[in-house]
């Protein structure tokens, strides 16, 4: 699956009522469904934020893409690239507001990475989706 939304914010609930029917209908509980939508919620709100610098006139490409063991889901976007050294979360327990978006996708998802490439950005999270015997 793939569709492609502007760099706006007010787009982002639209995109959460889809993550949340995809991954349930792939067998992820209620409670991991939203932890799914969390974090690639998250994810989607840096890309507006950092690599577009929350100017509305970007577009983020989003694939899913399924795989033997789960869904990949796959953000694109020509914004900024991101510096890696300071892809980092602010420490939990820290006052200062924001900075947990990191700490949530990578708790959710089971493998994070950041591609920057002339052609644009590439964020892949994996999540595995565990059966139970």
């Amino acid at each position: 699956m793939r569709f492609a939304m502007p760099s706006d914010p007010r787009y982002l609930p639209v995109v959460r009522g889809a993550i949340g029917p995809l991954a349930s209908a792939m067998g992820w509980d209620e409670s991991e469904c939203r932890a799914i939508v969390l974090a690639l919620d998250e994810a989607l709100a840096n890309v507006i934020r950092h690599a577009y610098h929350s100017r509305t006139d970007g577009v983020i490409e989003l694939e899913f893409h399924e795989t033997a063991d789960g869904l990949d889901f796959i953000l694109l976007d020509k914004g900024e690239a991101p510096d890696r050294s300071k892809i980092c979360a602010r420490e939990i327990g820290c006052d200062q507001p924001g900075g947990l978006g990191t700490h949530i996708i990578k708790k959710v998802m089971d493998s994070v990475s950041y591609e920057a490439s002339p052609d644009g950005n590439r964020f892949v999270a994996t999540k595995l989706l565990r059966k139970t015997p």
